[in-house]
């Protein structure tokens, strides 16, 4: 029967139960560890002896873990803990997988349940050993009986099982244990995700942490248990190919109707080769396994090797493991039994850098051997040839040379002196290690190497018994560090190695975020591959290989097209034999969301066909044909997995990729044309590092600033032809510069600030360098880098090039050749351009040429600032012209921020660039004029003289529309912004619905007391200074509470109520004035003597930092909005990036338990601290 997937439901609840259980685990492990005072420099006076034997023995395993030991004596514990943790909870779980497959034995015949492990254990004359007799529990025999039937998982003399945890938390961990429903451990992945599951809180503290990944960050930052389709994909075209090639008849590939025919031909039981795929070749119209048959492999299954690199918890090994034992026994008439120990014994390989996950490993494999049909249950097994290539020397260099005495062979020696200097750094390097490199392989026998070290070891334990404490602490110390050799040993021997076949998921891991000693090795030995980790580990898989032999791999897809790759893609293709190539893109992970990791499986084998290393492209051999699937579009993984099977097979010839741009990998035939590159250029934007700092939407100021200047970004919209134009940049125009980095600053971010400066002051097109590459047209301003600019060298060629860059065809033919989600700016280029072609077309759809600018998007600065006036694109007249005047959700919007004095840029520039029409719609606006508040301060009730809010509004909305306002017409409008009355939306949804709309950076803000019936004012940001403040406060709202004080003398309903409401927004707008923390404005980029005192704003500073007072007042509505109407999205906590040495506040981070240069905003300070900095 085949086992299915973990059920989503039931693979949540154990995610759930695996993160509490290593909370508990590790808190147990914490209390077990400190009682004993291993972390201590001297044992207590309380321990026994045999307590401080077994504290003597956890500090040198501790040391050899990892843990450091200071000149004092005291010893960290932290990696300690984790392995008991660990270990204790899984050697739990394993008992229950065990049990609950009828795998737990007592002896070789004897299947135990945990009930029974229960009646034992109130027997201890049954008891066999000293381990046995030490249990108290059900669950304890359980964990020393699969320790004795899982030897190279538990090591039975190991420490850390000596170490007793707490009752309570003992007790914990097994009701979790027993929670877990049946199925989960019937299914086949359950333990795949077991590993990731645990991992999963740590490799979130990794990633926050922002560090560079060394061995303690690396394993769970890059664990990602492959999905089960992936796997039988990749197995299915690779075995299954060649098992294809041995089986199917030249009958078969000739008279085969379909490819299901084939599969059926091919498969046996328990080998169904679902995903196998086929093609008919193009010349001979005869059917083939679309991968090929792979000649060169050996004939014989039992000479094929094969390994997983990074075999994390065995899940190609098991699936490797399931095809092979049955091929074995159809091939060569092998039982079960038989099967199960030649594969173990001959095929399969896997190192893993995790030691757990080694253990992992193996007990998955053999609990798949265990429970195979007729394979009649639990026997012992044969050795599995399965290592830890991360094991972590501590041992010092006295003690391994000692171990080196010991194994008596001057060659032996020269090897561990040898394993000792390049296993130093195994925990960040683990199967990159190759040992072929050095002058000990061409010397020492690792099997030989590995019995020596068993045989000084055992008479190391012998002699350990009868020593005194002082001696054996130094011969725990050799003993440890014994065992990690001889684990070395078999690590070496399979890193050594060479494979037929290698199969494996890739860490993924960029360069930027490697430690100096991962990136250092991977430049020195993989150049090519550099970029990421999962590229050098392609090229480690190959050489793992023979010649002829096949890697088959899941990793990222960008190196195919990205030109940093270049000289890789054209090495492996000048000199390897590319048989397959799944994409698969965004969502082939289902515990991934989005478009973290875009994946690809790929399938290709060292040297060419015959197995020869060569130029495959110089030999004058037939070129190899590259076979792919396209599966990126599908959303979900089952989706995926179903279009592996059944979506079309391209066929590639693998010499005419070179000929692509950057030789880019390409499933499609791109063609040859000339490419837009060789008449207009790609220029990527600015970047600055920290754009909180040094940039602004245009309407956080009532002008733009001569310090400030125009930042065009990516287009938001796809049908707009101007667009992404809502920032500002801080700008130096003396230097030419971003104003305000200094040197440091600037060398941190690489220069960025003048990327780009090739297309200032030029026309040309805008491309947003994410998902859908929306287009507009380039202005010439500065711009970010979320864009790239394309140039043209002859601006009569901007036209037909802005037709093609708005076209699906540059958009597809773009993303054939770079999958990224932010595409390279110098692909942009790199696409066939067909001048006369596009040419005709823009002649056609711009025969007047292109427009200039124009806009009814009020986000936009050359927006003409007229609340219903609307310019449009006139198809037939094929030119801008006036459109019926806007009824659409901006325009109460625009009306309001004009009542409070707000202009556009485009009416304060006479010399901006703008299309007549959106020129005559700026002059209307002087006739509103009239309308607009004299001081940016709009009350919503009757104040202080003038008419309430909603009557003003709809005044200045009818001359605004002049003869065409109605009633009905006022209708459609509120209608829009989802209300009944103008009263009613800006009472409830003005300022919710200009926040969203200006981006979270509000310049009209509501302020209220709380009250439906209460005091609220609309405030312009850009006049509220000081005195706007005090205006508010003592002519505004002081009017309001002397009206209410009335109320109250006259008995009025509700007086009161307002009276209390509106003194107590007082008291907040006053605290705000004086600005007292936490009424305070703090400013990260500012020393503290320039440090805002009270209410005096530096709107350079922008609305996010100015407008912290006002939430942080009282909140008299919504939660976290303070005294205003709603709560815009805004966050302070910390800043993404760091700061540089120089930043006024580098260090502020270690008081929030963040790192130096942590970029910290809500930070507060007092008026005293202020004021004492300034004096």
């Amino acid at each position: 029967m085949t086992r299915q997937p973990l059920d989503k439901a039931l693979r949540r609840t154990l995610e759930a139960t695996v993160v509490k259980a290593r909370d508990i685990a590790e808190q147990a492990a914490t209390q077990a560890v400190k009682r004993l005072g291993v972390g201590d420099a001297k044992p207590a006076d309380y321990l026994s002896d045999e307590q401080r034997k077994l504290r003597t023995r956890l500090r040198a395993h501790g040391r050899q873990l990892g843990d450091n030991k200071d000149a004092n004596g005291q010893q960290s514990i932290h990696k300690l803990v984790t392995e008991v943790a660990y270990e204790h909870w899984h050697r739990m779980l394993f008992a229950r997988f065990l049990e609950q497959n009828n795998l737990l034995m007592y002896d070789e015949h004897t299947q135990l349940t945990l009930a029974e492990c229960n009646e034992l254990v109130q027997d201890p004359d049954v008891a066999r050993d000293e381990l046995e007799r030490h249990c108290q529990s059900g669950w304890e025999l359980a964990g020393v009986l699969a320790s004795k039937m899982l030897p190279q998982i538990f090591r039975i003399d190991s420490p850390v099982f000596e170490l007793e945890l707490a009752p309570e938390h003992q007790r914990s961990l097994e009701q979790l244990v027993t929670g877990l429903a049946i199925e989960t451990f019937q299914a086949q992945d359950s333990l795949g995700w077991v590993y990731q599951f645990w991992q999963s809180k740590r490799k979130k503290e990794v990633n926050d942490s922002e560090v560079k990944i060394g061995a303690d960050e690396l394993s769970p930052v890059t664990q990602l248990f492959t999905e089960p389709y992936m796997v039988s994909f990749l197995l299915d075209n690779s075995l299954g190919s060649w098992w294809a090639g041995q089986r199917l008849t030249d009958s078969d590939w000739q008279q085969a109707n379909s490819e299901q025919e084939l599969r059926d031909k091919a498969a046996i039981p328990g080998v169904p080769l679902k995903f196998l795929r086929f093609v008919k070749d193009e010349t001979t119209q005869q059917w083939q396994p679309a991968s090929g048959t792979f000649d060169a492999w050996p004939k014989q299954l039992s000479e094929i090797k094969a390994l997983d690199p990074c075999c994390g918890s065995g899940h190609f090994l098991v699936a490797a493991f399931l095809m092979l034992v049955p091929m074995r026994m159809q091939a060569e008439n092998f039982t079960a039994q038989q099967a199960i120990d030649r594969v173990l014994t001959d095929n399969l390989h896997g190192l893993e850098l995790d030691q757990r996950c080694v253990e992992l490993a193996a007990f998955t494999v053999a609990l798949e051997a265990w429970r195979y049909p007729d394979a009649d249950g639990y026997r012992s097994l044969p050795e599995m040839h399965l290592a830890c290539s991360g094991l972590s020397i501590a041992a010092a260099r006295d003690e391994w040379k000692e171990l080196s005495r010991k194994a008596g062979k001057q060659n032996l020696t020269i090897a561990l002196d040898w394993m000792y200097q390049t296993f130093q750094d195994a925990p960040v390097l683990g199967s990159l290690i190759n040992p072929r490199h050095s002058k000990a392989a061409q010397i020492a026998q690792w099997s030989q190497l590995q019995q020596l070290l068993g045989e000084a070891l055992s008479q190391e334990q012998i002699n350990q018994q009868s020593e005194a404490e002082a001696e054996v602490s130094v011969r725990t110390n050799r003993l440890e560090a014994g065992i990690v050799a001889q684990g070395l040993a078999k690590a070496a021997e399979l890193l050594a190695g060479q494979y037929t076949w290698v199969i494996t998921n890739v860490p993924y891991l960029a360069r930027g975020k490697q430690n100096d000693t991962l990136k250092e090795y991977c430049e020195a030995y993989y150049p090519a591959g550099k970029n990421d980790l999962a590229t050098v580990f392609l090229d480690r898989c190959l050489e793992f290989c023979t010649q002829g032999g096949t890697a088959s791999i899941v990793l990222p897809q960008n190196w195919l097209f990205q030109t940093t790759y270049r000289k890789f893609r054209e090495k492996l293709l000048q000199n390897d034999s590319w048989h397959l190539i799944a994409r698969l893109g965004p969502g082939a992970f289902e515990t991934i969301s989005g478009e973290v990791v875009k994946a690809i499986l790929i399938s290709l084998s060292r040297g060419n066909a015959a197995g020869q290393s060569a130029d495959l492209l110089q030999s004058g051999e037939q070129d190899n044909w590259i076979r792919g699937v396209d599966v990126s579009e599908a959303r979900t993984a089952a989706e995926k997995a179903a279009g592996l099977l059944a979506d079309e097979v391209k066929s590639m010839e693998q010499g005419k990729q070179l000929e692509n741009p950057d030789a880019r990998v390409a499933l499609d035939v791109l063609g040859v044309d000339t490419l837009l590159a060789e008449s207009a250029d790609s220029f990527l934007g600015l970047g600055t590092g920290g754009f909180e700092q040094f940039g602004r939407c245009y309407w956080e100021f009532y002008e733009k600033p001569s310090c400030w200047d125009w930042l065009q970004s990516s287009a938001q919209n796809s049908d707009a032809m101007f667009d992404g134009l809502s920032l500002l940049v801080a700008w130096d125009h003396t230097t030419n510069r971003v104003r305000g980095m200094d040197k440091l600053y600037r060398e941190r971010i690489h220069n960025q600030d003048q990327s780009g400066q090739q297309a200032w002051h030029k026309k040309g097109i805008s491309i947003a360098l994410m998902k859908g590459l929306r287009s507009s047209l380039y202005l010439g301003n500065r711009y970010d880098k979320s864009m790239a600019a394309i140039i043209p060298r002859d601006m009569k060629s901007l036209k037909a090039m802005y037709v093609y860059c708005t076209s699906p065809d540059f958009h597809d033919r773009v993303r054939e050749i770079d999958q990224n989600i932010i595409v390279a700016n110098g692909t942009l280029v790199k696409v066939p351009f067909d001048f006369g072609y596009w040419t005709s077309v823009a002649e056609e759809k711009y025969p007047n040429g292109l427009p200039q600018p124009f806009t009814n998007n009020p986000t936009q600065w050359i927006f003409h600032g007229h609340p219903c006036g609307a310019v449009i694109w006139d198809e037939q007249a094929k030119w801008t012209a006036h459109g019926e005047l806007r009824v659409d959700d901006s325009v109460l919007q625009v009306a309001v921020a004009r009542l409070l004095g707000y202009r556009w840029p485009a009416e304060l520039d006479a010399n901006m660039e703008l299309a007549s029409e959106q020129r005559e719609w700026v002059q209307r606006c002087q006739a509103l004029d009239a309308y607009v508040d004299d001081d940016g301060i709009v009350c919503l009730p009757a104040v202080r003289g003038e008419k309430a809010a909603d009557q003003r509004l709809e005044a200045l909305l009818q001359a605004a529309y002049g003869d065409a306002w109605t009633t009905p017409l006022k209708n459609r409008l509120l209608e829009t912004v989802g209300s009944k009355s103008l009263n009613l939306w800006l009472r409830d949804k003005f300022f919710e619905q200009h926040c969203k709309l200006f981006q979270h950076r509000p310049f009209i803000w509501h302020i209220w007391d709380g009250l439906n019936d209460g005091f609220s004012a609309l405030v312009n940001y850009h006049k509220l200074d000081k005195s706007g403040l005090e205006r508010l406060i003592y002519t505004y709202l002081g009017d309001w509470i002397r009206t209410q004080q009335a109320g109250m003398a006259n008995g009025e309903d509700g007086a009161q109520e307002r009276l209390l409401a509106a003194e107590a927004l007082k008291h907040e707008l006053e605290a705000i004035l004086e600005g007292e923390a936490p009424y305070d404005i703090f400013v990260r980029w500012k020393p503290q003597a320039e440090q805002p005192i009270g209410w005096t704003p530096d709107l350079n500073d922008g609305v996010r930092l100015n407008i912290r007072p006002f939430l942080n007042a009282r909140s008299v509505g919504k939660k976290g909005a303070g005294i205003l109407r709603w709560m815009p999205n805004i966050k302070w906590a910390k800043d993404r990036g760091k700061d540089v040495e120089s930043a006024p506040w580098y260090t502020l981070g270690l008081q929030y338990d963040e790192g130096e240069g942590a970029r910290i905003n809500d930070h507060h300070l007092t008026l005293a601290e202020k004021q004492a900095a300034r004096s």
